[in-house]
């Protein structure tokens, strides 16, 4: 027993009743020795307590038991935890039904209670994949960062796999591409100290790392992990996946300019999504297929992939999808000289992306029309389009993209007869690339 502890209890609880060390003491028990009691400087015997419990109205248990409750405050624990489980609950059915406002309303109401640390800490994650839900990928962000500390401290790995993942997710979607990759592979280090057996999340987590590794530019540990992510989805029979990590190794291959493993993949991986009836994934290889066969100037039938795309992206009503394609159709036609239906695509695709305010795809975009208008010598035109592909890619730091831009405008000059400008804007074009490929 902590002596300390003891005499502040029993004076905190006289101090409650308003009593004095006098008023507490009597038979052999003087004021004097409750005053050491209550100072830490003795132990009492257990009739000094006893006699000390009786005066101030408690059991005598109270004093030797530090975590005593009385019946009062055990009522209002069960009480407060049943208004907790009620609000979970209730955020549990919102969250079921779509009613994402209300989930998020129920759980921040019962994160104003006063229960242990460990509810806090599930409903803040609870909170937290909510919040990623309606991609408010900030206030998800807090959530888990308010209970990591938590989960870690007490290595709970099945939740902080999770956690890490969600983060990881959050990062990438709020544009932060490298503490992404750091939580997505803290995330499958725990799956792997875990007893979880989960296939799907391991290779939700997988492909997450082979996808972003691709966003970030490094193929060859993009495949790497698109092929540990088929690999295991394979052994798992986790089908869709194994069209997911096809249609990635997919499009890995077409960047690495590898044609015949491109189209391999991305083939298995049309024949899944059709099995599965998994529309949005067969638009996507549809695209890509338009991809591969615009590289390998089979543009007939670039072009037939991406209308088939296109028509799918439409019925599932994804400008995105849609703008893309209308894209590669212009660049198609661009190629084959065709310009006027060249801007006849780009121009639609532009009107989608401004309604998206998809500002890297406009500042692309921006260097194509300036390049078409440039073939039709209206330099006015170009010089303007160009210009403002400039502004937008510089504000996003894209710096392939910018390379691009500054080359076309290198071009522009060289036709106008400006050869010390083109000269500078090639300068730029070239460091931006070497820049790029450290």
């Amino acid at each position: 027993m902590d002596v300390v502890k003891l005499g502040k209890k029993i004076r905190d609880e006289r101090k409650k009743l308003l009593l004095k060390q006098g008023d507490i003491s009597g038979d052999e028990f003087s004021k004097g020795y409750i005053s050491l009691i209550e100072k830490g400087k003795i132990n009492p015997s257990l009739k000094a307590l006893d006699f000390i419990a009786k005066k101030l109205n408690k059991p005598l248990v109270y004093f030797l038991d530090d975590d005593y409750k009385d019946k009062a405050e055990l009522i209002d624990e069960i009480n407060t935890y049943k208004k907790v489980l009620k609000l979970v609950i209730e955020g549990r059915k919102s969250l079921d039904s779509g009613n994402l406002a209300d989930a998020i309303s129920y759980y921040q109401k019962a994160l104003e209670l006063n229960v242990d640390e460990y509810t806090l800490n599930i409903i803040s994650f609870y909170l937290g994949r909510t919040y990623t839900k309606i991609e408010d990928y900030k206030s998800a962000l807090d959530s888990f960062n308010r209970c990591l500390t938590y989960f870690s401290q007490n290595s709970l790995h099945e939740i902080l796999v999770e956690i890490y993942y969600n983060i990881g997710l959050c990062h990438e979607k709020l544009q932060n591409p490298d503490a992404a990759l750091t939580f997505y592979l803290k995330a499958i280090d725990e799956f792997e100290k875990s007893s979880i057996i989960n296939y799907e999340l391991k290779c939700k987590m997988l492909y997450s790392i082979g996808d972003l590794y691709n966003k970030l530019g490094e193929l060859i540990k993009s495949r790497d992990y698109y092929l540990n992510c088929l690999n295991y989805a394979t052994m798992t029979n986790t089908v869709n996946y194994i069209a997911k990590c096809n249609n990635g190794l997919g499009l890995i291959n077409y960047k690495l300019k590898e044609y015949n493993d491109a189209l391999n993949y991305i083939r298995k991986s049309l024949v899944i999504s059709k099995a599965l009836n998994i529309k949005g994934d067969i638009a996507s290889e549809y695209n890509l297929l338009g991809f591969v066969y615009t590289d390998l100037r089979k543009y007939n039938i670039a072009k037939r992939y991406f209308l088939k795309s296109y028509s799918m992206y439409k019925d599932l009503g994804n400008k995105t999808g849609m703008a893309c394609n209308l894209t590669e159709l212009g660049r198609i036609e661009f190629y084959l000289e065709n310009y006027d239906k060249a801007l006849e695509h780009i121009n639609s695709s532009m009107n989608i992306l401004k309604e998206l305010n998809a500002e890297e795809e406009i500042g692309r975009l921006y260097t194509l029309l300036g390049t078409i208008h440039l073939k039709l010598k209206d330099f006015k035109q170009s010089a303007s389009e160009l210009n403002k592909s400039l502004e937008i890619l510089k504000k996003l730091g894209l710096k392939r993209e910018l390379s691009d831009a500054y080359k076309a405008l290198g071009n522009l000059y060289i036709s106008i007869g400006k050869p010390d400008l083109a000269s500078e804007n090639f300068n730029k074009s070239i460091e931006l690339l070497c820049d790029y490929y450290k």
